[in-house]
């Protein structure tokens, strides 16, 4: 089984302080017992929990089910949303006021704070604590409960459609590995007028990019830069998560503004930032990013191409570190220019550009995120920095 959290992917369930036995591409299906355990992690972690799963399988459904009532047996209060996408279950855990959201894919589990927000270093420690001892049944009087969520479904695409401008200015085709965000997205998306854009969203309805033979590819990263400035532009702080380029910092400084940062494993500092980014939305789900571009288009932007270019150039590397101590390692680059200590690892400062690095949960490698004003001093900078921490970590 492999267990995913924002910001990182998917990535292996060791990362997330669980037992490494639950090796990769395992079957989560044929673990009941690990289930059991990780339902209990569930009320540890959150009073309400809620557990969706997509596809509408008897495998999935059962899974569900399974984790659902564990978090009920061990005291908590569980939300079933039935056969629905990542983000849809995002919105129903906000609206049902659930601590997490726990999704189950073809073989895949997903679990995210509320409103599909990183989860937090206390919600995953209760979640692992919980998972590596054997669950504790209360007694019948302290039993928790299980609500049937299926109405909350219609949350997402309602709020989808609110946003959406009366006349959609661009034709959309989606392209996406999910049959029912292949659907939802078509549906709400429908009709519109003038150039074509292809939609490439990632299967769990996080994350696009935008594609036409006119613009060429605009990514992820762009599209959340240029939301970002139109924001900034009208007045408003924004919130986003540490590994978009710091580049948005200028932006924020140009128009008097702040950009508010919240952490992929949370120590508590960061509620401000949390609560605007569950706000805004855009850097949650790719469907509010798309909605709200398509409104701006329609309403103060005519033009995608001068919108793109008004974004400062910035360009990022990503490179992941071996090391047997990487807390070690992020504490020894505090001898590397300008580093400061932030909520996600250590943030490092060149003339040239800035990294972040952070340290995996296992703490065998350090991930390095590099941005600069070009690709090839981006590369430049990030080979300096990984020889750098090479030669400290050999003395």
């Amino acid at each position: 089984m492999q267990w995913m959290t924002e910001e990182t992917g998917w990535i292996m369930p060791e990362e997330t302080g669980l037992p490494g036995q639950l090796s990769e591409g395992m079957p989560c299906f044929e673990q009941p017992d690990r289930l059991l355990r990780l339902g209990a992690g569930l009320a540890a972690a959150a009073q309400r929990c809620a557990v969706g799963y997509e596809p509408d399988t008897p495998r999935a459904k059962a899974a569900a089910m399974l984790l659902a009532g564990a978090a009920a047996a061990a005291g908590g209060n569980a939300v079933l949303v039935p056969d629905c996408a990542p983000v849809e279950l995002g919105d129903a855990s906000a609206a049902a006021e659930c601590g997490i959201a726990l999704h189950v894919g073809e073989n895949r589990l997903r679990v995210c704070a509320s409103g599909l927000l990183p989860l937090t270093k206390r919600q995953e420690a209760a979640i692992g604590s919980a998972y590596a001892a054997e669950p504790r049944w209360m007694q019948g009087s302290e039993y928790g409960g299980i609500t049937d969520g299926r109405g909350l479904r219609l949350l997402y695409a309602a709020r989808l459609t609110e946003q959406l401008p009366a006349d959609l200015p661009a034709k959309l085709q989606f392209s996406t590995a999910s049959a029912r965000l292949l659907a939802l997205h078509e549906r709400i998306f429908r009709g519109g007028h003038g150039e074509t854009l292809t939609v490439q969203m990632t299967g769990d309805g996080r994350r696009c990019s935008l594609y036409s033979e006119r613009l060429g590819w605009i990514f992820y990263e762009k599209l959340l830069l240029m939301l970002c400035m139109h924001r900034l532009a009208a007045g408003e702080d924004v919130a986003l998560p540490y590994w978009v380029p710091q580049i948005a910092e200028e932006m924020a400084a140009a128009h008097g503004r702040r950009i508010l940062r919240y952490a992929s494993r949370s120590d508590g500092s960061d509620t401000e930032a949390r609560t605007l980014a569950r706000r805004q939305g855009f850097t949650l789900d790719a469907g509010s990013m798309l909605a709200e571009i398509l409104r701006i288009h329609a309403e103060s932007e005519p033009d995608l191409r001068r919108w793109m270019q008004a974004i400062p150039a910035c360009h990022t590397v990503r490179r992941i570190l071996p090391t047997e101590d990487a807390e070690g390692a992020a504490a020894r680059c505090g001898g590397y220019l300008h580093a400061e200590r932030t909520p996600e690892g250590v943030r490092l400062r060149d003339p040239r550009g800035t990294a972040l690095l952070r340290p995996s949960a296992t703490g065998r490698s350090l991930a390095m995120l590099v941005e600069a004003r070009s690709m090839e001093t981006a590369s430049e900078l990030a080979a300096d920095i990984a020889g750098w921490i090479a030669r400290r970590n050999e003395k």
